[in-house]
């Protein structure tokens, strides 16, 4: 998926993306949007939020973290995806993992 993908989505509803790959998330360049940005920005559809990473991390430790947050998401518990994405980067002994990634969006909303 690239950018000028993201921004021409249609979709009516809105999704989570969680993109488990490093740098989709930068998002401290002022010159050129990341491609969770993208997904944030589509004007058709595209994303009410994203969880991605700015930097470049171990993929182990990346997968390990998303796999948390899946479990925090979906184990049962009616939290938001702030709480969901706050205790998974808690549940990582990572310190790169916890200070890169990002969620885009706003951490008081709840999915359906």
């Amino acid at each position: 998926m690239t950018n000028a993908d993201a921004l021409a989505l249609t979709n009516s509803n809105l999704s989570m993306y969680v993109l488990m790959t490093c740098l989709n998330g930068y998002f401290n360049d002022p010159s050129l949007d990341s491609l969770g940005e993208s997904l944030m920005k589509s004007p058709g559809g595209g994303a009410v939020s994203v969880w991605a990473s700015s930097g470049m991390c171990d993929p182990v430790v990346q997968s390990l973290l998303n796999a948390e947050l899946y479990r925090q998401l979906f184990g049962g518990s009616s939290l938001t995806i702030g709480e969901a994405a706050s205790r998974a980067k808690a549940g990582s002994t990572d310190i790169d993992v916890r200070r890169t990634w990002i969620l885009f969006g706003d951490p008081s909303m709840r999915l359906r």
